[in-house]
């Protein structure tokens, strides 16, 4: 059961701010120290509330904003239907959902993890939230409507509606509208009572407005969340790739002997070839009984050459898996983690929650890009899991590897507000 309700939302004040663009950002995760600093070239920019120099500063710019009516409350409840237009797989896509409040509960009840989470990645978004009393990062979270009644409902109120701002960033349109319709709203609200939810992209995010409600803070009870079905055509996971450094004893030529225990191993003529045979293999050759194609990039950066590997026999699973589920033991990203990565290259999963030896990449064209940098010794591509894939495992209990899934694009940052005191 998901518990939802509408809010009057923290918003920018269209008078005041032409150019959304220039304000609205990327989730404080994906914001780097240079891409930061770009941000920030416009005095309003939502990125010195998500990654301020103090939590406290952040608390003075919102109060700050608001007094000036840079950021203004609607005086009316809304759910707020955010769509994003984007070019991936050479396609145009257009995903639509939805913001509003969830109860917060802990994972397990109504919303569902499918990734590990790391204790020290929380304390920050903790610490900004309590500081704020304001939840600025929006999680993504994922519900199954199949006949797609909630897109139905939500498409027969904008249609035709001119949306509160739209802007174009990163060659992605966003738009944002704002349903206050009270029928319309209940019926989205009873519509939920009955899904179960994945968090798709933000589970530190989630959390810590979980540990925040903890605290007893009022407001805090109810947290901001995206909602998107899983069903609707514009959802798309893009792969998320691996990087190997700093193996003082990494010997290839063993590596690929142990390698060829498992896996089929084509020698491949360089690594932007090695990514179009990686993403253009069919994964899943027959939905019924779940057979897949299972292939893995393996480049080796210390002498430019690279591999494509296929499982060779997957009764091997059975013996890494032990006890878990066709579904967990089929996951690309596990075998990745647990042959190539634990097993062939002895990087502990320890060491590989710490970050140590390993790095995640977002997307083949950054792998790629990484070719240059001398410090890498191996890149490992991998195709991202099937939606389906995603549901399920979650709801058998279990979490895949940390970034198992890069949703794209991402839920941006500033385009509603929840302000709980």
């Amino acid at each position: 059961m998901v518990g939802i309700k509408p809010l009057k939302g923290l918003i920018y004040n269209k008078d005041k701010i032409k150019d959304f663009s220039s304000v609205i950002t990327p989730p404080n995760d994906v914001i780097s120290e240079q891409s930061k600093e770009e941000l920030q070239r416009n005095q309003y920019s939502f990125v010195k509330l998500i990654k301020p120099e103090s939590y406290v500063k952040s608390k003075e710019l919102l109060d700050k904003w608001q007094e000036e009516g840079i950021l203004t409350q609607d005086d009316k409840e809304a759910i707020y239907v955010y769509s994003q237009t984007y070019q991936a797989k050479n396609q145009e896509f257009t995903r639509t959902g939805f913001m509003s409040l969830i109860k917060l509960e802990e994972f397990g009840k109504g919303v569902l993890p499918h990734e590990k989470i790391l204790e020290k990645d929380l304390q920050d978004r903790i610490s900004l939230i309590t500081e704020t009393k304001a939840n600025f990062g929006v999680p993504f979270l994922l519900y199954d409507d199949e006949p797609k009644e909630i897109d139905n409902l939500i498409r027969s109120k904008i249609n035709g509606e001119e949306p509160y701002f739209q802007f174009q960033e990163n060659n992605i349109i966003h738009k944002l509208w704002k349903i206050n319709n009270t029928t319309t709203i209940q019926k989205i609200v009873d519509q939920m009572l009955d899904k179960q939810c994945i968090v798709a992209d933000g589970h530190h995010r989630y959390t810590s407005e979980v540990r925040v409600k903890a605290t007893g803070i009022p407001g805090s009870e109810y947290g901001l969340m995206c909602f998107i079905n899983s069903f609707n055509e514009g959802t798309v996971i893009l792969p998320t790739n691996r990087v190997i450094f700093g193996l003082e004893n990494l010997d290839i030529s063993n590596s690929l002997t142990k390698l060829g225990e498992f896996f089929e191993i084509e020698t491949i003529d360089d690594i932007n070839q090695l990514v179009k045979k990686v993403s253009s293999t069919k994964i899943l050759l027959d939905e019924e009984t779940n057979l897949k194609n299972h292939v893995f990039g393996f480049h080796d950066n210390i002498n430019k050459k690279s591999y494509f590997l296929t499982l060779k026999n997957k009764e091997c699973l059975d013996n890494f898996f032990t006890g878990k589920s066709d579904v967990y033991k089929k996951l690309d990203v596990n075998i990745l983690h647990k042959i190539i990565i634990e097993h062939v290259l002895n990087i502990s999963e320890e060491e590989q929650t710490n970050r140590e030896h390993i790095d995640f990449i977002k997307g083949n064209k950054e792998a790629i890009s990484k070719e240059k940098e001398e410090d890498i010794q191996l890149i490992l591509f991998v195709n991202p899991p099937l939606i389906r894939e995603v549901f399920l495992t979650a709801q058998e209990g279990n979490v895949m590897p940390q970034k198992a899934t890069y949703f794209y694009p991402k839920v941006y940052s500033g385009l509603v507000t929840y302000k709980f005191e």
